[in-house]
């Protein structure tokens, strides 16, 4: 008996429907409609009622889910038993939010790739919300993003590093009083799609902080070259692990008052990948860690780079 047709069977009873159960699987509803007429088949029962559309799994069938987990399970630990004593191998599917992508990514899957050459990785990058989901569903093995407001039962995330906010602003504007730079300069938005841009507007609304708008950008990178040709000033995280090269623009903290971002990996709980995203995890915290004092917050916020 396949164990991906016991897969199939427990995302159609978890999602309601061929065609989620599809979604999830990442294959065509014709093709859950095989495996589960081919599963009937092994099992010389019916256990869809096929006369309703969509096909609705009978009593039997309902009766069969919490032993094909049990089934499921139990392969998966012994993978990952094997995982455990070998070295890890095949491909891990990941998301990744655009801020991570210049340097913290980069650096950790070069490492990952030495230490584990059998181990290959897929990235996609996008908005922290939309990677959850891509987890939730089963699309992505795991996805660095930032730490949910509410996270899945079936979802666990282990943070990595703290992102405290900074005001960027050109090299030649004057003043260490973020609150009197936003007052006076026009301002550069990130992104309020993104969870810590939310969190950037409640912090300026919180200070009674009436900022002049200029435009709306979802990545770091651009709002940087932004400020740096004098456009206006902005607030984005300071990244764990600085990028080797930057433009001409101050960082002043913004202090206590302003929440740090948190980021992390996301995965679910029963991962068949579990060893290999922990390692992952593990080379994330490394990487977060080695951060050189030259580059930290306190020493970098008054001086131009």
């Amino acid at each position: 008996m396949s164990i991906r047709r016991l897969r199939i069977l427990i995302a159609v009873a978890e999602r309601g429907s061929f065609a989620a159960a599809a979604d999830v699987m990442l294959i065509s509803p014709s093709a859950v409609s095989q495996q589960m007429a081919k599963l009937e088949e092994e099992l010389r029962t019916e256990i869809f009622d096929r006369r309703k559309r969509p096909p609705e799994l009978n009593r039997d069938g309902y009766a069969l889910v919490p032993k094909a987990k049990e089934i499921v399970a139990a392969y998966d630990a012994l993978i990952r038993l094997a995982q455990d004593q070998d070295a890890p191998s095949g491909e891990l599917v990941l998301g990744a939010i655009p801020t991570t992508l210049t340097e913290l990514v980069p650096r950790v899957l070069k490492r990952m790739r030495e230490a584990y050459p059998l181990l290959h990785f897929r990235v996609s990058p996008d908005l922290s919300a939309e990677l959850m989901n891509q987890v939730d569903r089963g699309a992505l093995d795991g996805a660095i993003i930032s730490e949910p407001v509410r996270l899945p039962a079936n979802l666990t995330f282990h943070a990595v590093a703290l992102e405290p906010l900074v005001l960027l602003l050109p090299k030649d504007v004057e003043g260490d009083d973020p609150e009197a730079v936003l007052a006076s300069h026009p301002f550069i938005r990130f992104t309020r799609r993104a969870w810590t841009g939310r969190d950037i507007d409640d912090w300026l609304q919180a200070r009674g902080i009436r900022v002049r708008e200029i435009m709306e950008l979802d990545r770091p990178e651009a709002i940087a070259m932004m400020v740096h040709h004098g456009l206006g000033v902005s607030i984005i995280p300071e990244h764990c692990v600085p990028e080797p090269i930057s433009v001409g623009i101050r960082r002043l903290p913004l202090g206590p008052t302003a929440r740090p971002r948190a980021i992390g990996l996301i995965c679910r709980r029963d991962s068949m990948k579990a060893r290999p995203l922990e390692l992952l995890t593990q080379e994330l915290e490394i990487a977060a860690r080695e951060r050189k004092p030259a580059d930290s917050l306190t020493e970098r916020a008054q001086t131009s780079v």
